[in-house]
């Protein structure tokens, strides 16, 4: 693998974009309800931790420590002894509100420093988004604040966003902008049976296909 890119552990995935995600990068996980967004944000970040020895950060918006916690453990992953050995952080911010945001943004840029993170995940912007009443506030974050800041922080981060079936417009049709990847997780129905599909929309700097790959969820997270 390249020194300029980062490994996500995901089986088959990596081998899709060049060995693994452009180091320093935003790149949007995007997918509906029960498509595997947290679980594949998990692996990545997990992978990180455990193989690679690289600190790591998940934010998250929408579910709370304990669950993370033990919906990830059933799978291998056990964020918990890492939390216990200083290398991962779980910054749970559950409840927030349009005031509350630039606190969230500036502690989140001193535990990155303090940590020395090199792999974030902020799970997710949809909740983010939430708590603003005009767009034009959403936009202002979306792009001054939390493109510019996780770039300059160096972190490679997973921004998971919310995208309706059947609607293309992905999360508030702001993210996709400021990102420099897409990688859309797609759950649809053939013939009585769940299908799982990944496409990646865009990634800088890698040849990509378009071509939608199947993917399982199984014990152990994500296949591709």
């Amino acid at each position: 693998m390249s020194a300029d890119r980062v490994a996500t552990g995901i089986e088959g995935f990596d081998d899709l974009i060049d060995g693994g995600i452009p180091k320093g990068s935003l790149i949007l996980l995007a997918g509906d309800a029960g498509s595997g967004k947290t679980i594949f944000a998990a692996q990545y970040l997990y992978y990180g931790l455990a193989k690679l020895g690289e600190p790591g950060i998940y934010v998250s918006l929408a579910e709370d420590r304990g669950t993370f916690l033990k919906n990830m453990k059933t799978m291998g992953m056990d964020f918990e002894s890492l939390e216990k050995e200083g290398k991962f952080r779980f910054l749970d911010h559950a409840t927030v509100t349009e005031k509350g945001v630039s606190e969230i943004l500036a502690s989140l840029l001193e535990e990155i420093a303090s940590l020395k993170a090199k792999r974030l995940v902020i799970d997710s912007f949809t909740a983010l988004a939430q708590a603003f009443k005009e767009p034009i506030d959403t936009r202002i974050v979306a792009h001054t604040i939390l493109g510019k800041m996780v770039r300059q922080a160096g972190c490679t981060t997973l921004l998971v966003t919310e995208k309706k079936r059947g609607e293309e417009r992905i999360g508030m049709g702001i993210e996709e902008f400021v990102a420099d990847g897409i990688i859309l997780l797609i759950l649809s129905t053939e013939k009585g049976y769940l299908e799982r599909r990944l496409q990646i929309l865009k990634m800088r700097g890698t040849k990509t296909s378009k071509e939608g790959r199947r993917y399982d969820i199984n014990e152990t997270g994500i296949a591709i």
